[in-house]
């Protein structure tokens, strides 16, 4: 076969593959390329803010503070939000001794220091904080109102670093752990005693027993020393003649007397409870004793 036959022949043959729309003769006439697509996968991501506004110093003069914190699913499919309350530095005694109760609102608007605690609330310590948990679409958020306050017996002039740990959660899988962080600190400014006069011849001291139990067993301490007898949360005060403070002030003048709670062994603990100046002095028929400076 001649070269002018076989090329005759093969454009033959491309004309009939053409016109008989053989697969064939169109992966010989298109040309080759690359085709690209891509799908967006499933991401879980969590976000939090709001947590440093609960950065406050506590006293029993002003011990409670209620702030919102916002969690975000920032992911872009549903997920669950929930948290985590943990002690990063500090005083461990100051976080149990924080009382804390948490509920979800509309927004960070709805939760004031004067906010009533509302449905699907939780409650505990800083120490132990059940998980503020919320079922969220993708991009959305949750607004927890937030009730922090100093309890009873918390630790004076302690300061404890909180960090709030938030992740999203979707058939098992879970999203990076992120936090916000807020510091708690106590003053060390201890509730007045209340005292009432009577005519010199002796005093009686009152505080405030705040949550703790009607049993509790009270004392009174100037500089350390136990003056006149413990006494039940049930009487709820203590009586104090001259002569059952001379031994811990023997001059006359004004000492400060502190109230403290003490244990089932009668022993003074760290919960003082209240504190406030007395004076000794001398009348007419001899010792007495008031109230204030």
């Amino acid at each position: 076969m001649t070269a002018r036959v076989r090329l005759v022949l093969a454009v033959v043959l491309v004309a009939v593959f053409v016109g008989g729309g053989s697969s064939v003769a169109w992966a010989l006439w298109t040309a080759t390329g690359t085709a690209a697509s891509s799908a967006t996968n499933g991401t879980l991501a969590a976000a939090i803010s709001g947590t440093e506004a609960l950065t406050t110093t506590s006293t029993p003069a002003s011990p409670s503070i209620t702030r919102p914190v916002t969690l975000t699913n920032a992911g872009n499919i549903p997920g669950t939000t929930a948290t985590t309350a943990l002690v990063a530095e500090g005083s461990t005694a100051l976080a149990q001794a924080t009382d804390v109760v948490a509920w979800p609102v509309p927004t960070t608007d709805d939760c004031t220091d004067a906010t009533a605690v509302g449905t699907g609330a939780v409650s505990g310590t800083w120490a132990s904080l059940p998980s503020l948990t919320s079922s969220l679409a993708p991009r959305a958020a949750a607004v927890w109102c937030i009730r922090s306050t100093l309890a009873a017996g918390a630790p004076a002039s302690a300061t404890t670093n909180m960090h709030i740990v938030l992740t999203t959660t979707n058939a098992g899988w879970v999203s990076s752990a992120v936090w916000g962080g807020f510091y708690l600190n106590s003053g060390n400014t201890v509730a007045a005693l209340g005292c009432t006069d009577q005519a010199g011849n002796f005093i009686e001291l009152t505080w405030d027993q705040g949550d703790r139990p009607k049993p509790t067993a009270y004392g009174a301490f100037v500089d350390g020393v136990q003056v006149g007898d413990q006494q039940l949360g049930w009487f709820g005060k203590i009586t104090l003649a001259p002569d059952q403070v001379r031994p811990a002030a023997p001059d006359a003048g004004t000492v400060t007397v502190t109230v403290r709670v003490l244990d089932d062994s009668g022993k003074p603990t760290d919960d003082v409870v209240a504190d406030g100046p007395i004076t000794l002095f001398t009348q007419n028929d001899g010792p007495a004793i008031r109230c204030g400076a």
